[in-house]
């Protein structure tokens, strides 16, 4: 029996239907010269930290079209969470992004409210990025995202992380 016959037999078989496309994939970094900023800065040892800041969206792909008139977006960032290097815990962040569209004009705002859960990763700032857009464009779609820093975990073990610059990819699905 070759691969294809068992392919067409699972899904025959009533095999899980693949998941809907993202309605909006972006580019996400944070400004030149402006990183996040987080106050106390992070450590080896969760502690209270909040964390302020912009991000941008860039290059943004509605593969399914239903956000096709988004182009790119400017995130203001708020967050709090028990913070390390390596986990962020009790997130609870808010953003609000102003949409741009092909021609650079704005065309909408919304509000992405996160929180709750906790990750321990290399890279607890992916929690900043996850969340449900609450208001305006894309209203009721769950947002998340990486964000790769630029120093490493022993920079951070070592000097605490009080800036964190990175680009990564964001999606809306």
């Amino acid at each position: 029996m070759d691969l294809g016959w068992i392919i067409v037999m699972a899904v025959a078989a009533g095999a899980p239907p693949a998941a809907p496309p993202a309605a909006l994939t972006c580019a996400v970094a944070t400004p030149p010269g402006r990183p996040l900023a987080f106050t106390p800065p992070a450590g080896l040892t969760p502690r209270a930290v909040t964390v302020r800041g912009n991000l941008q969206l860039t290059g943004c792909v509605s593969p399914d079209g239903s956000a096709s008139a988004l182009r790119s977006g400017w995130v203001s960032l708020r967050a709090t969470a028990d913070a390390s290097c390596t986990s962020a815990g009790r997130v609870r962040a808010r953003a609000s992004v102003i949409w741009f569209g092909w021609d650079g004009r704005p065309v909408g705002t919304s509000t992405i409210s996160g929180g709750g859960g906790s990750l321990a990763t290399h890279r607890p700032a992916d929690s900043l990025l996850t969340g449900t857009v609450t208001y305006g464009p894309l209203k009721g779609r769950r947002a998340s995202g990486g964000l790769t820093p630029g120093a490493g975990l022993v920079s951070c073990a070592t000097q605490g992380l009080s800036r964190l610059s990175g680009t990564g990819t964001m999606t809306f699905g």
